[in-house]
């Protein structure tokens, strides 16, 4: 990355003659001078003397078309000295990313230095490794998550990204050599801002699906509070003063840090080939013993978030105590106040732990559900015994579509899931009877978690229908942290039981329907059968060929309701986990008439709070069930033992199968 220090003039703009003539001016050497009675100074080394601004950067800005290159977007101080900001919990982030790399690194460096016996790198593992120690020997900040929440912010990709990037956990503004000590500018505030408040909530995993519309509300929560966030940096901006070997030995940066601002360029130039630490000599202008502020962005985001739930606004007389009092609250520690004063803080077991429920094991399951509904209907039934009948020359079809696919379905018999292997699944997914129980782990939990479920949400959603006096006389009986514990219940059983081949028939199974379905509705087979739909000729066939009629409407809707249920929880699992207070169903949702009229288009793959309350509703009905059973099942009961991964049997109950001629393949 170019040095900070000397920015290239915009593309396209002529260069101000007063601005060429002060980057000629020899450098100076200025002396640090304490800021008053406490003030800790910067780093001390040779600056380069900038022309003031022009004009102040405005309080509220755009971040997109923001330009680092920039002579007053770069360097928004002045000329006088500064004390840098250190964002710690970016550079944490940063430095574990980097200690991953390097892992990757030290990994194919051995296979490199070992290739007489492992064979060497080929040719894709080269041009990594040599992508990898490129990517470690710069100081651009190479955190996945900080570079997309930059990119969301600017609308750019995350690869292509020349501004707002941190080193190591300074900004820009941060790294230049003149400042006065302002801190961060207008939008580095609200890069750190959002960044915080996406920590807060444990969003941190860029690649997972909708992470970039959950930085535009983040920032649009930013915006909200705009004025709440600058007092709360400035006022916590100034307040720890460290060094930076502190910061280093506490793991909180990486040691790269040393000389980042000058002389910059290759960190591996920066290294003592002889002791691998950066040196440090005249040149250097950010050393160990600097010192600087420490601040955390998340820290920062809280206490804003604690300031606004509590209604305290920017102009309040007394914010600075009411800042302090949040900070303290958050961080359990009270500053200089003696042992009876701290506040016990424990550890939050669920922070960061998403691992009992899978959101792409979800996925599976809500097509395998579908499919199990549709075979209760007998689809995949019906579809066979129409080929048989074209095979046996009994279906009065001519040249086209359906008869290419018929034939097509009849010669690939062997390379589609048997039925056999349908009902295994089934059995292991939701406890369904007709497969194998020696070779299955069946989900014997299912039913009754789905029943509390379903019946949770129904209950919820007849008590918010209540008019609003009487909800305030009489309790309710289902609680949002009941319906949320009904759903982290099923969600969990539902992700334990969608590992393995689960998604991958889950594929197959969707691509046969599909084209079951066009096959069902072609015009052809309705006029073969005399029906007008498809569930017409679902009925002719049950009804004359397998056996009798079977209640197809009912399992269309369940297959249709359930699915839904599924794509909500895999859709809302963070809310599940009721670390971020948010309901887990929005009242609004259900009582706003405008926001129930908003519903998904596509409630299969989006589903709102609304359209799982309709496939509940829907769900129970055609099931019928009773209201007093929904009451019942609404209850909550104790949470099931429900793992985060599928256990492999213990080695003395393996052995006593084996004893007794039944042999269980390896996990």
């Amino acid at each position: 990355m170019a040095n900070d220090d000397k920015a290239p003039a915009p593309a396209g703009k002529p260069e101000d003659p007063k601005v060429k003539a002060a980057e000629a001016r020899p450098e100076v050497l200025l002396t640090p001078k304490p800021r008053g009675s406490g003030g800790a100074r910067s780093g001390t080394g040779s600056t380069r003397k900038r022309p003031p601004r022009k004009s102040a950067a405005p309080a509220t800005v755009d971040l997109v078309g923001y330009d680092s290159t920039n002579e007053d977007d770069q360097y928004p101080y002045g000329d006088n000295e500064m004390n840098r900001i250190l964002l710690v919990d970016l550079s944490e982030r940063e430095l574990r990313r980097r200690a991953t790399v390097a892992e990757i690194v030290q990994r194919y460096k051995t296979i490199d230095e070992t290739k007489d016996k492992s064979g060497g790198l080929t040719a894709r593992q080269r041009l990594e490794y040599d992508q990898y120690r490129r990517t470690l020997d710069q100081d651009e900040v190479i955190d996945p998550f900080y570079r997309e929440v930059v990119a969301t912010l600017l609308q750019q990709n995350s690869d292509s990204l020349t501004t707002l990037l941190h080193e190591h956990g300074l900004m820009g503004s941060q790294r230049g050599v003149p400042g006065d000590g302002n801190g961060l500018d207008g939008r580095e505030q609200e890069v750190a801002g959002v960044a915080g408040l996406l920590q807060l909530d444990n969003i941190t995993e860029p690649d997972r699906p909708g992470f970039r519309s959950k930085v535009t509300q983040a920032q649009g929560e930013y915006r909200e509070n705009r004025e709440l966030f600058s007092a709360v940096f400035a006022a916590l901006s100034g307040q720890h003063q460290v060094t930076v070997r502190s910061q280093i030995q506490q793991g909180l940066v990486d040691d790269a840090i040393v000389g980042t601002i000058r002389p910059g360029g290759s960190i591996s130039k920066r290294r003592d080939p002889r002791t691998g630490e950066i040196s440090e000599n005249s040149d250097t202008l950010l050393r160990r013993d600097n010192v600087v502020y420490a601040l955390s962005a998340r820290s920062v985001a809280g206490v804003v978030r604690k300031l606004a739930a509590d209604r305290v606004s920017a102009a309040d007389p007394w914010l600075s105590s009411r800042i302090d009092a949040a900070f303290d609250s958050l961080t359990g520690v009270l500053s200089g106040g003696p042992a009876s004063s701290l506040e016990i803080v424990l550890p939050d077991l669920e922070d960061s732990v998403d691992v009992e429920i899978v959101q792409e094991n979800l996925h599976a399951v809500q097509a395998i559900y579908f499919s199990f509904m549709l075979e209760e209907a007998r689809l995949f039934q019906v579809v066979e015994r129409i080929v048989d009948l074209f095979r046996q020359g009994l279906l009065p079809l001519g040249r086209g579509k359906a008869g290419d696919y018929l034939f097509r379905y009849y010669k690939t018999a062997g390379e589609r899931i048997t039925e056999a292997e349908r009902r295994d699944l089934y059995m292991r997914a939701f406890g369904a009877p007709g497969g194998d129980p020696n070779g299955n782990m069946p989900n014997r939990e299912f039913n009754e978690l789905w029943l509390r479920f379903v019946s949770a949400v129904s209950n919820f959603s007849r008590q918010i229908s209540v008019e609003k006096l009487l909800r305030q006389t009489v309790p309710m009986s289902v609680s949002q942290e009941q319906v949320r514990k009904a759903a982290r219940d099923l969600a969990a059983n539902l992700s334990l039981h969608g590992y393995g081949i689960a998604y991958f028939a889950a594929t197959d199974l969707q691509q046969s329907i599909l084209e079951f379905r066009d096959l069902l509705s072609d015009p052809e087979v309705r006029g073969a059968f005399g029906a007008r739909d498809m569930w017409q000729v679902v009925d002719q066939v049950n009804a004359n060929y397998l056996g009798g009629t079977r209640n197809t409407y009912r399992y269309r809707v369940q297959a249709n309701a359930g699915a839904i249920v599924v794509r909500w929880l895999a859709k809302n699992q963070q809310r599940l986990t009721g670390r971020f207070g948010l309901e887990v169903i929005s009242i609004d949702a259900l009582t706003n008439p405008q926001l129930r009229a908003l519903g998904s288009d596509r409630p299969l793959v989006d589903p709102t709070d609304w359209d799982l309350v309709n496939a509940c509703e829907q769900w129970l009905a055609v099931g019928g069930v009773q209201d007093q059973s929904i009451e019942q099942y609404s209850q909550p009961i104790e949470s099931p033992v429900i793992t985060s991964k599928p256990i492999e049997m213990p080695r003395a109950a393996r052995d006593v199968l084996d004893s007794v001629g039944i042999s269980l393949p390896g996990m």
